[in-house]
């Protein structure tokens, strides 16, 4: 085990100090709201941890600890026994509860704040295991971003809109219901033929029409003594049969088990949405947001490139998710953005919620200039967030870093203040 490695860029003895184990985007953040209250921080960090980060925790008066905090001698390095408050910042949900089991042991009254991915185990997890508060940041900013899709639109710019409108390509499906036309085709000329021909009634040529198609064949009708042309036809049939049937069973699986079927059905519930939010990116912001508008009856459509399992069949069977690329025109069409009233772009990229709100913007121009939609962008760059907001009034950024550290400082510096993590969640609304 490497040996923590301490900055010297603090002199004297820190007490009463908050200890923030990850310097990520998320636990930087945390560390300049501790200083900006002027509360003495020990960051421990990695060693692979982006120099710009480290920097700009040392540029506001932090001590860095290079190490493994879920060592013991590196979290004795940051003084655990003289501090206020840990928290635990990283991304990673089990060395997270490994790290604040470990300290629980040690620090009986110490107040832990933890990280943690899943809204359904922090509240056992508080209870079980004698945690402060156990805190889901993409919780936390799900309120905010349903607060901001749901605020009235901008006024319309001034911009001049183009007049053309694009005719968008759509990929269609194999048309089934061809195939099954050629199919009745075939059974409706089997049952005129052999009536006419052969002397069977309705019934009786339907079911040799039947068992010709299906090569069934049971040998009570056979076409043994019949003309030429007759007998022409029948194999004309078993051809046809075999390869329609065929062909029309691996489309039609086809179509179920790629979920053609589940996708044309949510295009059909979004036909009749009216006023809805189109929510691009189903991570775990993106769900947290999807159920904070659920829980207000907002209606809301989902599109997303890569759907997760699990995040897909706890949603698709309450709202319609469309599987596709939110920066193609074509899907947010699909997703009914001339009746939608804001666009919501989640995904983990900056860029790509960037590329999102411009084409969800040039659609407004071209389709409906005089009633603008709200456009709500998940930026994790504040940078990028204040150049967007000086140069155009269209966008709204949001970030889940900004939203949820000010919370996690708030009940690392007055864990009294609420019972349980509850407190903190209402306080976000």
């Amino acid at each position: 085990m490497p040996t923590p490695f301490r900055s010297d860029f603090l002199s004297g003895e820190l007490s009463d100090h908050v200890v923030v184990c990850g310097l990520g985007r998320f636990g930087l953040r945390i560390v300049e709201l501790l200083r900006e209250q002027g509360i003495p921080v020990i960051a421990i960090t990695s060693p692979e941890t982006r120099e710009d980060r480290r920097v700009a925790a040392l540029d506001r008066g932090a001590e860095l600890i290079t190490g493994d905090f879920r060592f013991p001698d590196t979290r004795e390095a940051a003084r655990l026994d003289q501090a206020r408050a840990l928290i635990l910042a990283t991304s990673d949900d089990l060395v997270n509860l490994e790290t604040a089991l470990d300290v629980r042991g040690q620090h009986p009254k110490l107040c832990i704040v933890m990280r943690h991915s899943e809204e359904r185990l922090a509240s056992r997890l508080e209870q079980d295991f004698d945690l402060t508060h156990v805190l889901v940041p993409s919780l936390l900013a799900a309120s905010h971003f349903a607060e901001a899709a749901l605020a009235p639109p901008p006024e319309p710019s001034a911009t001049r809109h183009r007049a053309r409108r694009q005719r968008l390509r759509h990929t269609k499906q194999p048309d089934l219901s061809l195939l099954f036309l050629l199919l009745c085709l075939l059974f409706l000329g089997g049952v005129l033929i052999f009536h006419q021909n052969i002397g069977l009634s309705y019934m009786d040529a339907a079911y040799f029409t039947v068992t010709i198609l299906t090569t069934v064949g049971f040998g009570d009708f056979n076409l043994q003594k019949e003309p030429a042309a007759v007998k022409l036809f029948g194999m004309v049939l078993m051809f046809g049969g075999v390869l329609l049937l065929a062909t029309l069973s691996s489309l039609l699986t086809n179509y179920i088990l790629s979920g053609a079927a589940q996708q044309a059905r949510a295009e059909r519930t979004i036909r009749r949405y009216r006023g809805h939010i189109i929510l691009c990116g189903l991570g775990s912001v993106g769900f947290a947001i999807a159920e904070r508008l659920r829980a207000r009856n907002v209606r809301v459509v989902v599109i997303d490139m890569t759907l997760e399992d699990a995040l897909f069949r706890d949603l698709a069977t309450r709202v319609p998710v469309l599987l596709g690329d939110a920066t193609r025109p074509e899907t947010l069409l699909k997703a009914g953005f001339r009746r939608a009233s804001a666009v919501v772009a989640a995904t983990s990229s900056d860029a790509l919620n960037l590329e999102i709100g411009l084409m969800a913007q040039t659609l407004v121009e071209d389709y409906r200039p005089e009633n603008p939609v709200r456009l709500v962008l998940r930026c994790f760059d504040p940078d990028l967030a204040r150049r967007i907001h000086r140069v155009s009034q269209n966008y709204t950024l949001l970030s889940s870093a900004e939203i949820a550290a000010p919370l996690f400082v708030e009940a690392a510096l007055h864990p009294k203040k609420g019972a349980a993590s509850e407190a903190i969640l209402e306080g976000s609304t």
